[in-house]
């Protein structure tokens, strides 16, 4: 009898050390550099683990957002080269400083997917800044990153434009497109909904803003390629 119990205790232990490992941790960094031409402020999320398999994932996409932050940064300082070069050329005072603000929302991380979306704001010498949205998809288990194809299925594309705009809310009619998967912008998956984001002036004016839409997953059962 003795022996039995001591089995089961180390089957036990096996198994919440295997789950202490495959867990996910879920850190916050920042970036912030301000001058008298640009002003950046970016937070973006870290993710660990200290089961190898998951790490060389949860690396991946760290390398992912690195990339895309280190790209976004270039592109506004390259812009704000040109613009001021320009400016001088034409003896105008400038409209500065550039601004760029990077946003995280983390929709899902466990030892199968992570889901993350990127707001990214940006300001370039006129009146009006932009918003953006990038989003990144990972399979631990494939190791692979995810499109929007890969998450969902388009030969279905119609009975999933159904369910996006059943699910679609207006206030006041701002938004005067339909949403549909062939505007989306990005898309993005926790355990119990697909997020469907569309930047502004994608489905109306710029004052609208950008769109949100939140389709449960049981509705989209049969036209998801999650597992």
């Amino acid at each position: 009898m003795m022996r039995n119990c001591t089995f089961i205790v180390v089957l036990l232990a096996l198994f919440f050390t295997g789950c202490e490992e495959a867990t996910i941790k879920v850190g916050k960094d920042f970036l912030s550099h301000k001058t008298n031409e640009f002003d950046i402020m970016i937070a973006y999320p870290v993710f660990t683990s200290q089961k190898a398999e998951v790490e060389q994932g949860c690396k991946a996409v760290n390398e992912a957002i690195s990339r895309l932050i280190d790209s976004l940064q270039n592109d506004l300082k390259a812009q704000l080269n040109e613009y001021l070069q320009k400016a001088r050329e034409m003896k105008e005072e400038p409209m500065i400083p550039f601004e760029l603000d990077v946003k995280d929302s983390v929709f899902m991380v466990d030892r199968h997917y992570i889901s993350v979306r990127l707001a990214v704001y940006t300001l370039t010498g006129g009146a009006n800044g932009l918003t953006e949205y990038y989003a990144v998809n990972y399979t631990l288990k494939d190791k692979k990153f995810l499109s929007p194809e890969g998450i969902l299925n388009y030969d279905k594309s119609v009975e999933i434009d159904k369910q996006i705009q059943r699910n679609f809310k207006n206030p006041e009619n701002c938004f005067s497109e339909v949403p549909t998967l062939a505007n989306v912008t990005t898309v993005n998956f926790s355990g119990n909904d697909i997020c469907f984001t569309y930047n502004p002036l994608v489905l109306g004016a710029h004052y609208c803003g950008a769109a949100e839409i939140f389709v449960p997953r049981m509705l989209l059962k049969g036209d998801l390629l999650l597992k």
